[in-house]
């Protein structure tokens, strides 16, 4: 009898060699062929799992024998899931990917740019991209792959305060700001001297630098954005001049001063 060890084929050896070694005088036969790399070899490759028996002949008196090995195929591949495509934003910058690890499991991510870690089973993202995990069967060599999405959802909204405006005695107040938007909050500062913080126009009634602070609502990103408001409140001079008196020889006189640009005057 010729039995030797049954043998194990797997992803990191999808091969193998069954029977022994040959001795002189023999033919072999075996069967099945299918998988073997000879069937009338001593030794031969089998890359397919399977039972095989191995006919021996004495070429001096014509008797046979015959044995069996079993070679058994482990190529199950494993389950790669990288999970749900998931969305990171400005308020949610990272997000976690993959599933929970599983034993005698290796884990590879690529590419690894905004990956925590290319080896663990479930990585923190942090930039958006397609990601492809391989997990490997420690046990086989046998891999699998999957993919998941990461959508970077980091755009900013606009932030437009609007033309720098003037306030003067004549228009003591001025809007400021530009038409809403929706899906967004408003935020001025400082808050003095605005009719509100929290409105995309607010009334301005004191001069001042003011920065406005646009939220996307749905993402959670922000812009700022600043208008001046000039205040032109400075009063003109008044001099109504000297105190005068009027006789009979001079009937009339003259009263205030001389005219200056840009004034208007009103005598009561």
């Amino acid at each position: 009898m010729y039995k030797r060890q049954d043998k194990t084929i797997t992803c990191t050896n999808p091969s193998t060699t069954i029977g022994t070694a040959s001795v002189a005088n023999r033919t072999y036969s075996w069967s099945p062929g299918t998988g073997l790399s000879s069937t009338s070899v001593a030794q031969p490759t089998a890359s397919s799992g399977g039972t095989y028996t191995l006919t021996v002949t004495n070429t001096i008196n014509g008797c046979t024998s015959s044995d069996q090995v079993i070679v058994s195929a482990d190529l199950t591949a494993p389950t790669a899931d990288a999970g749900v495509d998931k969305t990171i934003t400005c308020t949610s910058p990272t997000t976690t990917i993959g599933t929970s690890s599983v034993a005698n499991r290796t884990y590879s991510w690529s590419p690894g740019t905004g990956l925590s870690s290319t080896t663990v089973a479930q990585p923190t993202a942090s930039l958006g991209g397609t990601f492809t995990l391989i997990v490997t069967n420690t046990i086989n060599g046998c891999t699998s792959t999957d993919q998941v999405i990461v959508i970077a959802d980091l755009t900013s909204p606009t932030a437009d305060a609007g033309i720098d405006k003037t306030i003067t005695c004549t228009s003591p107040t001025t809007t400021i700001g530009t038409a809403s938007v929706a899906n967004r909050t408003y935020s001025w500062s400082p808050g003095t001297g605005l009719s509100s913080t929290t409105v995309a126009q607010p009334t301005a009634s004191s001069g001042g630098t003011y920065t406005l602070t646009v939220t996307n609502t749905i993402n959670g990103c922000t812009s700022t954005d600043q208008v001046i408001v000039n205040a032109d409140l400075t009063a003109p001079t008044a001099d109504a001049g000297l105190d005068k008196t009027i006789t009979c020889t001079s009937p009339t006189t003259t009263i205030g001063t001389a005219s200056v640009a840009n004034l208007s005057l009103i005598h009561i």
